[in-house]
């Protein structure tokens, strides 16, 4: 999966890093060694923590914790060889980095986590490259070495970076494209995923599909569902958490078939249900158009903690 892959490249570096402070130790000057461990465990924290941020969306406890400990590992085995000082500055550095990462990945929209996923590297790569020369600089390191050549041409440090991102993004494109479902929405100007096709709402012979949306702070389950064109639904929202929570869906044109708590009793109108606290709410509609529309919790600051999912009507 495409985050997998991105966790697979922050490893490398780091490691790259770690080992050159282990070889070259008795080099390093503490105030190197200390600003190498901080910047170290800031940066695999915070792209560390938005990873697991998004891909454990919905937990946000579990994510913060993960990340700070990411951050942790990356601080400790940095500023270890070097002096204690260098520890501690690596480890409240990379624990800081954990927490505000899962905090980002946890918040960040779907639509927006590929381009988000993408900075984080391009900002983690360029300070690892500049974290090398600093290191390679301070130990005196071989003149001639790769990654001095590299600093000291600036054709060849822009090839370089051209080739590595052309390369991953490719990689993660081809990733993306088996693992998740386009994000395309009228609202956000797109294509719609197939040409819109409308079915008559009195098309209700078909088979009720029922759907059990279960809303938590501050995630839905499922996050991401299909519907068919003409099928009448009965949208089924159980509240397991402590606050109220709805469920609005944006631009997705559908029949309801009752009225809804909204008062939404006529074709085409939003598809929206509330439910308070350990409570369940239904509503019955029949999806008249295809594409992907994204829904979310309109109570203020729900959908910016997270709840926004995606379905998909063919």
């Amino acid at each position: 999966m495409p985050i997998l892959l991105t966790g697979i490249i922050v490893t490398i570096l780091s490691l790259m890093v770690i080992a050159f402070v282990f070889i070259k130790r008795k080099k390093i000057t503490c105030m190197a060694g200390m600003m190498t461990a901080m910047a170290l465990g800031m940066l695999v924290g915070l792209t560390g923590g938005l990873l697991v941020g998004i891909l454990y969306s919905g937990n946000l406890f579990f994510s913060t914790i993960l990340g700070a400990a990411i951050g942790f590992l990356a601080g400790f085995l940095t500023g270890l060889p070097i002096s204690v000082m260098a520890i501690i500055d690596g480890i409240l550095s990379g624990i800081m980095g954990g927490m505000m990462g899962a905090m980002l990945g946890e918040m960040m929209l779907p639509e927006y986590r590929n381009s988000m996923i993408h900075i984080m590297l391009v900002i983690f790569v360029g300070m690892i490259s500049i974290i090398l020369y600093m290191l390679q600089q301070e130990t005196g390191f071989n003149r001639l070495s790769l990654i001095n050549k590299i600093f000291h041409n600036p054709l060849l440090l822009a090839i370089f970076f051209l080739l590595f991102f052309y390369a991953y993004n490719h990689l993660y494109n081809e990733l993306a494209r088996d693992d998740n479902v386009p994000i395309k929405n009228s609202s956000m100007g797109h294509s719609m995923i197939s040409n819109n096709r409308f079915a008559s709402p009195l098309n209700s012979g078909a088979k009720v599909k029922t759907v059990v949306m279960e809303a938590t702070e501050f995630a839905y389950f499922p996050k991401n569902f299909k519907l068919t064109i003409g099928q009448p639904v009965t949208l089924i929202l159980k509240n397991s958490g402590e606050v109220e929570h709805d469920i609005e869906f944006e631009n997705m044109k559908a029949s309801l078939l009752q009225p809804s708590h909204h008062g939404n009793d006529s074709k085409n109108q939003t598809v929206h249900v509330h439910s308070l606290p350990g409570k369940t709410a239904e509503i019955r509609f029949i999806p008249v158009e295809s594409g992907v529309f994204r829904f979310y919790c309109t109570v203020p600051g729900h959908k910016e903690s997270g709840m926004v999912g995606f379905v998909e009507i063919s």
